[in-house]
């Protein structure tokens, strides 16, 4: 099974309080590892993670809002410290180049690796980045300036073999690459069709972040059928007047979402600091939604593990 991972880095939001700090995480799939918003402190708390700040290869930036993006600039310096080499591409909204670039002209930063920066501004569901087994797509969110959505997509069924069969068989090298493309096989004399040798398939594996945003139904069809999806519950549902007022969603809303676009499994983050408990906050999205996570700092998710066993 291929590695699916969530590293939860930051699940706060504005204010750094009850041991939760501003928005960051890393999505790792296999060798690939992407870096989600990147607010203060973040490249302090990927040490403590265990994530190696030089295995990231992509960074996405959902919004140019402080406790999203304060981060950037230092890890970006600390890279260049670090001597890396590696290239690095970053994604973001429209300002995202601007900013970066004044703050690395008037701070003298030195980058001594290739440095690709990409502004985007959907109006709907737009491709970033792929390969042979996962995509990149982005999305626009409602928050109070340009803030954009991030949706993985594995791009196809993955064939898992059932190995007790293959080694009772003997199957060859060469019969195994058949079975992977569903060809029957002869084996004595005996045609075996390869669904005798492998798992039924699981349909692909996708995982959406949507954070910063109000509860808007034009994000239903970009997310629909979503196999694990993070929503912002900035507040409590007796907030829901302010949460609309400052572009943000209530725990009840999240849970309706991911009611809706039929996900199956929903991860809470971005919690105002004014809750220090956050399990009332949780059980107001079970309220609408029954497989509900609350996000934790330092915590590692197999996304796959969620929805599948072996």
């Amino acid at each position: 099974m291929d590695e699916f991972n969530l590293h939860v880095i930051g699940c706060g939001s504005a204010l750094s309080m009850h041991g939760r700090h501003p928005s960051a995480q890393v999505i790792q799939y296999n060798n690939v590892y992407c870096l989600i918003d990147c607010g203060e402190g973040t490249q302090d708390r990927l040490r403590e993670a265990g994530i190696k700040p030089f295995k990231i290869d992509i960074i996405l930036i959902s919004h140019l809002h402080g406790d999203h993006v304060f981060g950037l600039p230092g890890l970006l310096g600390s890279f260049g410290h670090l001597k890396r080499t590696e290239p690095l591409s970053i994604y973001g909204p429209a300002g995202i180049k601007g900013m970066l670039e004044s703050i690395m002209t008037y701070s003298n930063m030195k980058v001594p690796f290739p440095l690709h920066i990409y502004e985007n501004s959907p109006t709907g569901l737009q491709p970033l980045w792929s390969d042979t087994d996962i995509e990149i797509l982005t999305f626009p969110l409602n928050h109070r300036v340009a803030c954009n959505g991030y949706l993985f997509k594995e791009t196809k069924s993955k064939v898992k073999f059932r190995k007790e069969k293959v080694e009772a068989f003997s199957l060859t090298p060469e019969q195994i690459k058949a079975v992977g493309r569903g060809e029957v096989v002869t084996i004595g004399g005996e045609m075996i069709s390869a669904s005798s040798f492998i798992y039924p398939p699981q349909a692909p594996m996708s995982y959406a972040y949507c954070s910063d945003t109000r509860y808007d139904q034009r994000i239903k069809s970009y997310i629909n059928g979503v196999s694990v999806l993070f929503h912002e519950a900035t507040f409590m549902h007796d907030k829901a007047d302010l949460a609309e007022l400052t572009g943000h969603s209530t725990a009840r809303q999240a849970g309706q979402m991911a009611l809706e676009v039929n996900a199956a499994c929903l991860i809470t983050g971005h919690f105002s600091s004014r809750y220090k408990d956050l399990e009332p906050l949780k059980l107001e999205a079970e309220e609408v939604f029954n497989h509900v996570i609350v996000a934790e700092e330092g915590k590692k998710y197999n996304l796959k593990s969620l929805l599948y066993s072996d």
